[in-house]
């Protein structure tokens, strides 16, 4: 569970933020950049799996597994996302309002899978999905990623103490992080929405928008009704998928990848990047094709949502 979450983890942590795209880190592990993070990984667990496989290698093969889903699901569903909810241009360069547009689409999506997509509310578990501190998994999994980022941007070292005599690094802070502002931005109290509505007022941060009530989310945005919509970065092709139907397509294309991938692993077959790529299909996890990041969309029809 934990790959799931790994990817968008620093979004959870204050400072290092890209206005739109949030924070850094996590916008290096969607972009490009991402698949040379992805194939640095694939490599580890492959030079790992020729030795007696133990408890480190199905931490970090677990894991690994859960990113690349997270991967795909994302690489699908952000032009439907970006088409709905908006994204500065250079006419109308509100970014803070497209980011807090954007967060909320994707949040009344969380909203909507959790309780109408299945018969029965799904309770997101988070402590399912953090590894615990010490643990053989968090270890295994904060190699695994912390080699991967630093081994693409020699500059980022998220397994470094960010303050001298400090024990905590990058990657500790945002695992703590995550229930704190996971409790923010699903609080339901009166008093503590009044007071996020007032700081709202004053100043935009991603820590302010929060989870819209599950049981009144808007509907419409889904598609449900399946209205034409088009790829942001204009490329053809009929587009009427709800989100039902990209949740489906994701699943469908998760599984497929894996097995891919679970064949080169059995063959202990080394890949390059340009190789991975083509198993992967997607080349960025924003707009699926590379190069194309926002200032290639051109394309939007933004439904306003209010939080």
């Amino acid at each position: 569970m934990a790959g799931l979450l790994v990817p968008n983890l620093f979004d959870y942590m204050p400072g290092k933020r890209h206005i739109f795209f949030g924070n850094s880190i996590k916008h290096l592990l969607h972009s490009d950049g991402g698949i040379p993070i992805i194939h640095y990984m694939f490599s580890t667990i492959l030079k790992h799996s020729s030795h007696e496989p133990d408890e480190w290698l199905y931490y970090q093969k677990g894991f690994f597994y859960g990113y690349v889903s997270h991967w795909v699901v994302d690489a699908l569903f952000h032009p439907f996302v970006f088409y709905w909810s908006g994204f500065p241009t250079f006419k109308d360069n509100r970014v803070s309002l497209y980011r807090n547009q954007h967060l909320l689409f994707e949040y009344t999506i969380d909203q909507y899978m959790a309780y109408f997509f299945n018969s029965e509310p799904f309770d997101y578990n988070l402590k399912a999905m953090l590894p615990v501190k010490g643990s053989v998994q968090y270890k295994a999994i904060k190699d695994l990623i912390a080699g991967a980022i630093a081994h693409t941007n020699t500059s980022l070292k998220i397994n470094i103490p960010l303050f001298p005599y400090t024990p905590l690094d990058t990657f500790d802070i945002a695992v703590k992080c995550v229930p704190f502002v996971y409790m923010i931005k699903n609080n339901r109290s009166p008093q503590f929405v009044r007071i996020l509505r007032f700081l709202e007022k004053r100043f935009y941060s991603d820590f302010l928008v929060r989870y819209p009530d599950g049981r009144r989310i808007n509907r419409h945005i889904l598609n449900l009704h399946r209205e034409r919509w088009f790829i942001p970065t204009g490329e053809p092709g009929l587009h009427y998928e709800s989100v039902d139907d990209l949740f489906r397509i994701a699943r469908d294309k998760t599984v497929f990848i894996w097995k891919q991938l679970e064949e080169l692993f059995s063959k202990q077959e080394h890949i390059t990047v340009q190789q991975l790529n083509t198993v992967l299909e997607y080349s960025n996890a924003y707009t699926g094709k590379k190069g194309f990041s926002i200032d290639k969309m051109t394309l939007q029809n933004p439904i306003r949502l209010r939080n």
